[in-house]
C-alpha cells in the first residue's frame, strides 16, 4: 500500500513540475515542489530500507515479523505521507487559481491590445476626416488659424469665452480645437489651438486691427474689446491670434499686430511683443495703457 501512495505522490508532482515549468511566474509553488520531491525521494530510500529487511527476514526458517500498527517506523512513515498528500492537494488547488488568473490576465492583455488597435484606427480616420473638411472648408469659406495661450493656464475659461465670442461676432465658426501648450523660460504655457472658417485670414485681420486701432475706450461693447481688457487684467504673460492679427502680453506691456500667418510664433510673449513693436507704424498698436496695475 505504501508503495502505490509513493508511486502516485511522484507521478503527481512530476506532473506539477512539468506544468509550472511553462510558466515562471510561480517560483514559491515551485520551491515547495521541490522540497515535497525531496521528501518523497527521502521516504522511497526509507521505504527501499525496510524491504530489505523484510526480504532478510525472510529466509528459510526465520518467521517473518508483522509490522504493527503502531510501529514507529510505519506509523511515522505513514503519517508523513499523509501530510505530504494533504500539501500537494493544496498546493494543486493553490496552482490552478493561479494558473486562472493568469488566463484571464492573457484574456484581459488581448482586449486591450484589440482595443488600442481599435482606438488608433479610429484616431486615423479622424486626422483624415479634419483634413478632408478643412480643405473643403478652406477651398469654399477661408480657413483661419487661431491660437489662445496664458501663463501657466491663467483665466483661461474666461479668455477661451472672449475669444470664442469674439470669433463670432466676427463671422467665423469654430471648426476644430486642440488643447496646446508650450515650455518658455519664464514657465508653461498652455489654452487652445483653433481652426476658425467663415472667413479670409487677410480680411479678417484687417477688421481686427481697424478695431484695434481706433479703440479709447475700455467700456466698449464689443467682443475683441472685452477679449483685450482680459488680457490687460493677466498677471504673466500670453498670446492670442487670429491668422495674422497677433495679441502679445507681458507683464509690462499689451500690443497688438498684424504678422504674417505662416510665420512660427517666438518662444516668449515679450519676444513676440518685441517682434510686433520692430513691425511698420501702420501695423502696430500699443494698448499698454489698458493694463492694470497691481
Amino acid at each position: 500500500m505504501t508503495t502505490v501512495i509513493l508511486v502516485l505522490l511522484c507521478l503527481a508532482i512530476a506532473g506539477r513540475e512539468l506544468y509550472l515549468a511553462s510558466d515562471k511566474r510561480l517560483p514559491r509553488a515551485q520551491a515547495e515542489l521541490r522540497e515535497l520531491h525531496g521528501q518523497v525521494a527521502e521516504l522511497a530510500k526509507r521505504h527501499e530500507a525496510l524491504q530489505a529487511e523484510v526480504a532478510a527476514a525472510a529466509e528459510p526458517g526465520i518467521a517473518i515479523p508483522q509490522p504493527l500498527v503502531g510501529e514507529p517506523a510505519v506509523a511515522e512513515a505513514a503519517e508523513r505521507l499523509a501530510s505530504l498528500t494533504g500539501r500537494v492537494e493544496h498546493l494543486e488547488k493553490e496552482i490552478d487559481e493561479v494558473s486562472s488568473e493568469l488566463s484571464a490576465l492573457e484574456l484581459d492583455r488581448e482586449a486591450q491590445r484589440a482595443l488600442a488597435r481599435s482606438l488608433d484606427s479610429a484616431e486615423q480616420d479622424i486626422r483624415e476626416l479634419h483634413r478632408e473638411m478643412l480643405d473643403r472648408l478652406d477651398r469654399q469659406e477661408g480657413v483661419v488659424t487661431g491660437l489662445l495661450l496664458s501663463e501657466e493656464g491663467e483665466a483661461e475659461a474666461l479668455l477661451a469665452e472672449a475669444y470664442e465670442r469674439c470669433a463670432s461676432e466676427y463671422g467665423l465658426r469654430v471648426r476644430i480645437r486642440d488643447e496646446r501648450s508650450a515650455q518658455a523660460a519664464g514657465g508653461g504655457y498652455w489654452g487652445t489651438a483653433y481652426r476658425l472658417s467663415g472667413r479670409r485670414s487677410d480680411a479678417l485681420a484687417d477688421d481686427l486691427f481697424t478695431h484695434v486701432r481706433g479703440l479709447y475706450d475700455p467700456q466698449d461693447p464689443s467682443a475683441l474689446t472685452a477679449l483685450l481688457v482680459e488680457f490687460a487684467h493677466l498677471r504673466g504673460g500670453g498670446v492670442a491670434r487670429f491668422g495674422p492679427f497677433t495679441i502679445a502680453r507681458t507683464p509690462s506691456a499689451l500690443v497688438c499686430g498684424v504678422l504674417p500667418d505662416d510665420q512660427p510664433l517666438p518662444g516668449e510673449p515679450w519676444e513676440l511683443a518685441s517682434r510686433l513693436r520692430e513691425l511698420p507704424e501702420e501695423f502696430q498698436c500699443d494698448l499698454s495703457w489698458l493694463r492694470t496695475e497691481d
